[in-house]
């Protein structure tokens, strides 16, 4: 009688390495950053690109393990900038929404100031991609003012609160009509779908111009996320909210029409919803 010996084979799961992504249309480094739970400087490290470098359709971008990205970063060095330095200032790719007066106020100079230095008229119109030259603002070479800590909530004379667990008072702002739908959507999904509903911070429902400013100058900084200008946002209207949560987006997604709540803007944040009425 043969026996046939068989060799018992372990099947180990293959360490999980870099994965390909392709971009697909409107999608940014930053967006891209955001869905894979990374920040925008970890994924530009991981590709040798720029942080502010533009990504187009088609092109593939690498998304590192946790431990990739770390090592990515710290061979990086840790003084990122989103600008390129030169020796008279530093260089903006200009992004939506931002004009020569946003760029200028985030860096402490006048539009003429900056307009001048760039041979440009101050009322000059500036398109997406354009690079700007950014003048230092003192000799001793920094380019932005000081960016000092967070500006106060504040809640004006038009807007109501909303639940915020996050919030040092609990308690967010919105404009007082999209505030009292909010409201009865909120109370609805908890009936409903035993989800609670609230925006992620402070920051994340009204925001006051100079709150604005502040998540502007840092993302100018390359220390925070996109931010649109200050004076462009919805969220300065009390009109837009950020939620807490990708399982309150379905919620929103399901019955926030009847309280006119709705996902119009911004398609690569899951997480920004706006008030459309009534």
């Amino acid at each position: 009688m043969v026996i046939a010996a068989v060799a018992a084979v372990v099947l180990v799961p293959p360490a999980r390495a870099a994965a390909p992504h392709r971009v697909l249309p409107g999608e940014t480094l930053w967006s891209i950053a955001a869905a894979n739970n990374f920040t925008t400087r970890t994924i530009a490290a991981f590709n040798g690109i720029a942080e502010d470098a533009q990504v187009y359709a088609g092109e593939t971008i690498q998304i590192p393990t946790d431990a990739e990205g770390a090592a990515a970063l710290a061979s990086a060095g840790s003084a990122p900038s989103s600008s390129t330095s030169t020796s008279s200032g530093d260089s903006h790719t200009v992004t939506p929404g931002e004009s020569l007066s946003s760029i200028a106020a985030a860096n402490g100079l006048s539009p003429d100031t900056l307009a001048a230095n760039n041979g440009l008229n101050a009322d000059s119109f500036l398109y997406i991609g354009q690079t700007i030259k950014v003048p230092l603002s003192s000799a001793s070479g920094t380019t932005t003012t000081s960016i000092g800590p967070p500006p106060p909530q504040e809640q004006p004379y038009w807007t109501s609160p909303v639940y915020c667990p996050s919030c040092p008072s609990g308690e967010a702002y919105l404009a007082s009509n999209a505030a009292a739908n909010w409201n009865a959507m909120r109370q609805a999904s908890l009936s409903e779908f035993g989800i609670d509903l609230y925006p992620g911070g402070p920051f994340s429902a009204y925001r006051s111009y100079a709150q604005q400013l502040y998540l502007y100058q840092l993302y100018l900084a390359g220390k925070g996320s996109l931010a649109a200008p200050p004076g462009s946002s919805s969220h300065e209207y009390g009109y837009a909210l950020d939620l807490a949560h990708p399982s309150m987006r379905t919620v929103v997604d399901e019955i926030g029409t009847r309280y006119g709540w709705a996902k119009t803007e911004a398609p690569n944040e899951w997480w920004h919803i706006s008030y459309i009425g009534p």
